[in-house]
C-alpha cells in the first residue's frame, strides 16, 4: 500500500465558506473576477494563503 503524492498534491484544497466570502469581497472591492482571485489563491501555499488574507483583511477594514 503505496501513496501517490502526485494525486494528492495535485488535488485542490477546498475553501471554507468563510474564505469564499472574504475572497469575493475582495475581489468586488478591487473590480477583479471572482474566478481570477480563486485561481490566484489555489496557487499559493498555506503560508502564502495566510500573508494573503491578513492583507486582504487591512484592504477591507480600510474601505
Amino acid at each position: 500500500m503505496y501513496l501517490d503524492l502526485k494525486k494528492h498534491i495535485l488535488e485542490p484544497v477546498p475553501m471554507n465558506a468563510k474564505t469564499v466570502k472574504l475572497l469575493k469581497k475582495f475581489a468586488t472591492l478591487k473590480g477583479i473576477s471572482d474566478k481570477q482571485i480563486k485561481r490566484e489563491w489555489l496557487g499559493k501555499s498555506p503560508v502564502e494563503k495566510d500573508k494573503k488574507k491578513q492583507e486582504i483583511l487591512k484592504e477591507l477594514t480600510k474601505a
